[in-house]
């Protein structure tokens, strides 16, 4: 089996980006805003703490949520699509080109959907529907003790610290 880089690069990007925050009491509170979403020049988006919706003939290289879900309208093409501790919902028409990815959470493919590459679900479950159609290979580990998803806890666990808007002074010259 296959896999792409996009997970890892995705899981060592947000490892890897530290909560950035300053306690300057000269500072006003208008002075500061936070960023939670982000668009590239070469075509992608990425969203934390909300979810990120590609809507119809929208052709988005990357999308990308942290916190928050994917959510691929009919008549949208991504190209990749992950989600950490959230969602990627192809929904009924859309078209992912590369490969729809859940870390801590599920990969749900509706009916008419199509993923041309892999369909991987870790901590989660690969939820795809009868007329639903992947390429690649179709992953989903789970695994549950008591209850509790272990591997969603892990992933849980090990983005605990990182996973945080940060914060930019306006008053930055590089902002």
């Amino acid at each position: 089996m296959r896999l792409s880089s996009l997970p890892a690069l995705a899981l060592t990007f947000t490892l890897a980006a530290p909560a950035f925050a300053a306690d300057d009491a000269e500072k006003k509170p208008n002075d500061w805003k936070v960023v939670c979403a982000n668009n590239t020049k070469d075509g992608s988006r990425a969203v934390q703490g909300t979810d990120l919706v590609i809507e119809a003939g929208e052709k988005v290289k990357d999308a990308v949520a942290v916190e928050g879900n994917v959510i691929i309208r009919k008549g949208a093409v991504v190209e990749d699509a992950v989600a950490i501790r959230g969602r990627v919902i192809v929904e009924p028409g859309a078209h992912v080109k590369g490969d729809a990815v859940s870390l801590g959470g599920e990969v749900r493919i509706k009916d008419g959907a199509r993923v041309d590459g892999d369909a991987v679900a870790l901590g989660g479950r690969l939820n795809l529907d009868k007329d639903g159609s992947v390429g690649g290979d179709k992953v989903s580990l789970s695994f549950e003790i008591g209850g509790k998803d272990v591997v969603r806890s892990l992933i849980e666990n090990a983005l605990d610290e990182d996973m945080r808007c940060h914060i930019i002074d306006n008053d930055d010259k590089d902002v």
